[in-house]
Formats: C-alpha cells, sequence, structure tokens
C-alpha cells in the first residue's frame, strides 16, 4: 500500500482565490484516485464537529443546513441518490 499525498482546493476561477485547501496524507489502495484516502480524510473531520457549537455559537440553523448539504453530496459521490 503506497503513501500518498494529495491536494484538494475549493474557489472560484473567475477570481482566481481559493477558499479552503487541504492536503491529506496517508495510505491508500488506490494509488491514482485515492478516494479510499479521501473517504478516511473526510471520516477524520466529521468525527472534529459538535452540533453543540453551533448552538452556542447562535448558529444551529447554519449546522443543520451543512449536515444536509453534507449528506446530499455523500449520497451523490457513491451513486446512492439514484435510488431515490
Amino acid at each position: 500500500m503506497p503513501h500518498e499525498t494529495i491536494t484538494i482546493a475549493s474557489g472560484s476561477i473567475e477570481s482566481g482565490k481559493t477558499d479552503v485547501k487541504v492536503t491529506i496524507e496517508g495510505e491508500s489502495n488506490m494509488p491514482f484516485w485515492n478516494h479510499d484516502l479521501k473517504v478516511k480524510a473526510i471520516l477524520a473531520l466529521l468525527e472534529g464537529i459538535d452540533i453543540k457549537h453551533y448552538y452556542e455559537d447562535n448558529r444551529a440553523d447554519e449546522g443543520f443546513k451543512s449536515a444536509e448539504e453534507i449528506i446530499e453530496t455523500a449520497k451523490a459521490a457513491f451513486g446512492l441518490d439514484l435510488f431515490e
């Protein structure tokens, strides 16, 4: 299993600005695509989220909207939205 380093960025092509950039390092069984490594990173990030902190900052609605977006994006990524 090779050790891989991948960088993913999100932003605007028009402005050239990057909103967020993530670098992931780890072992992958999918050396070209690294989807297994991306999933490990996503799960690690999700484990660090606590809705209680959204409530404490009076942003619970934003937290729930983010949760819905995460769920819908995950369904689409794995083709699960095809069964709805």
